[in-house]
């Protein structure tokens, strides 16, 4: 029994430390707020045309196609602030397949302006999870596999609002990879803009 309050209180302890990260209005040195937002569902096919900035040229160089998009829903409050479209750099698996990187470029298209970050060219990684400690709950059983991974990069631009933003970004998730060519699935995605 002393077990499970101890794996309790430390499950409080970890949702009260996201709920305190979720809800901070300020990034802590009296700059621009932390911006935060979540994202379970399917994935979506990005079919935006490219951004018209010179970072996402430079960090491209021909070398990128489009991901994924979603929406940009506030991880406080669940409203909807915009749309967030991903386009990513060729991918690199390790010799035995299990874990893979590679570059991502974000686009947060929010209500007062847009929002530019990228990982460089293979800043986002992730790995296959072990099916018994982290089964697919929404593709189909034996269908797919999870992998849980994230990135970090930096703001390279933005307007309106985050015009003159700079500071770093980091996204984490769990994603439901399918093996049959069904959709892969978001759970729990999370996307933290810091800036400074």
């Amino acid at each position: 029994m002393k077990g499970h309050v101890l794996w309790a209180a430390a499950v409080l302890a970890a949702v009260s430390a996201v709920a305190g990260i979720a809800v901070a209005s300020s990034n802590g040195a009296g700059g621009p707020p932390n911006l935060l937002y979540v994202y379970n569902g399917p994935s979506i096919p990005n079919t935006h045309a490219t951004p018209d900035t010179p970072a996402f040229a430079e960090w491209c160089h021909a070398e990128c196609g489009p991901s994924v998009t979603m929406p940009a829903l506030d991880a406080a409050t669940g409203s909807n602030e915009g749309q967030i479209y991903v386009w990513t750099r060729p991918f690199h698996f390790s010799q035995d397949g299990s874990t893979i990187c590679f570059g991502e470029f974000v686009w947060f298209a929010l209500r007062e302006g847009d929002v530019y970050v990228h990982s460089g060219s293979d800043g986002t990684c992730g790995a296959f999870m072990d099916a018994a400690t982290k089964p697919p709950s929404h593709i189909p059983a034996g269908s797919g596999q999870v992998i849980g991974g994230g990135g970090d990069g930096t703001i390279v631009g933005g307007t309106g609002r985050y015009s003159n933003w700079t500071g770093t970004y980091t996204d984490r998730v769990f994603v439901e990879f399918s093996f049959t060519g069904g959709p892969n699935y978001y759970d729990q995605l999370l996307w933290s803009l810091n800036p400074n």
